[in-house]
């Protein structure tokens, strides 16, 4: 047998399980038929047992690159189920924004308006409770949209882990307007800002992305901003994820400073590091918070980060 087979045969006995991402990416697609014949079954039941996280994911999608049609299939489904349960999970609860209204009291209210109830008070020889003016919180609606950049050829892992990003995302706003698009040459919209709410079906849509190309920003923000202006609401926010080489296209940092606010998380895909001064500049002019991504496995946790101290 193949010695890297051999290899992964032991990493399953000793429950290595770590090492089966390595190995799989360094087995040659050559020998796919095997591994479905011999180890398929073995796989996907260590998979299954592993606790709900991210290694789970990636051992999944990677999986599902090697398998035959109908193990695809499988693997699909129960990928799809998997980044929908950890998206809700990390997620935790769905956040939002509220504003201050200035209003006559009412039981519930405790926080008084000092300046507006003097003045109403003003010749007055008792104050009554129609005299008392307080703030109350409102929830605001609002728009978002997140940018993910997919020009940098990526494994199907990565591309689940980006499923995960977007189901946070979405997990997040559920109670705000929010739309997703992925952006290399051009950008290709997963889920309008004006359309339902349907978290399985766009994170469906994410898996079937296909990554590469070149990075043209300028266009992902013109496109976001086409998004946004779907929904007819005061505040508009753009959340971008891109290692920052514009390749193509022309200075995106024009166009940031067009959004309410741009808040960018900067993460290097590969060899070529990322441009942290040009996504620093592009959130400065949106008026919004640049933060750096160490690791892809992170994006899912940094945007619950970025959402939840907007």
């Amino acid at each position: 047998m193949h010695g890297l087979l051999n290899e992964l045969k032991a990493s399953i006995d000793l429950g290595k399980y770590e090492d089966l991402v390595t190995l799989l990416y360094r087995i040659p697609h050559s020998l796919n038929d095997i591994i479905n014949e011999e180890f398929f079954d073995e796989l996907i039941t260590v998979v299954k047992n592993l606790e709900p996280g991210i290694l789970q994911i990636k051992l999944l999608a990677m999986l599902q690159e090697r398998a035959d049609f109908k193990k695809k299939l499988e693997i699909r489904h129960l990928l799809l189920q998997k980044i929908l349960y950890l998206s809700q999970k990390i997620a935790a609860c769905a956040s939002h924004m509220t504003r201050s209204l200035v209003t006559r009291y009412r039981p519930g209210l405790d926080e008084i308006d000092v300046d507006r109830t003097l003045e109403e008070h003003i010749g007055q020889k008792t104050l009554d409770y129609e005299h008392i003016y307080c703030h109350e919180k409102v929830q605001q609606k609002n728009a978002y949209v997140l940018m993910l950049d997919v020009s940098n050829s990526m494994h199907q892992e990565k591309i689940a882990v980006g499923a995960i990003a977007t189901g946070v995302f979405a997990c997040k706003l559920k109670n705000d307007f929010h739309g997703v698009l992925t952006f290399a040459n051009n950008a290709t919209v997963i889920k309008h800002v004006s359309e339902p709410g349907n978290l399985e079906g766009f994170v469906d849509r994410m898996l079937d992305i296909k990554s590469g190309g070149a990075t043209n920003i300028r266009h992902a923000l013109l496109q976001g901003l086409t998004l946004l202006g779907e929904a007819k609401t005061a505040f508009r926010t753009g959340i971008l994820v891109t290692d920052g080489w514009a390749t193509v296209g022309g200075d995106p940092v024009e166009v940031a400073a067009k959004y309410d606010r741009l808040h960018v998380l900067g993460i290097s895909f590969g060899l070529g590091g990322s441009d942290p001064a040009t996504n620093r500049l592009m959130a400065k002019k949106g008026n919004g918070r640049s933060m750096y991504v160490g690791c892809f496995e992170d994006l899912p946790s940094a945007i619950t980060k970025i959402l939840t101290n907007r």
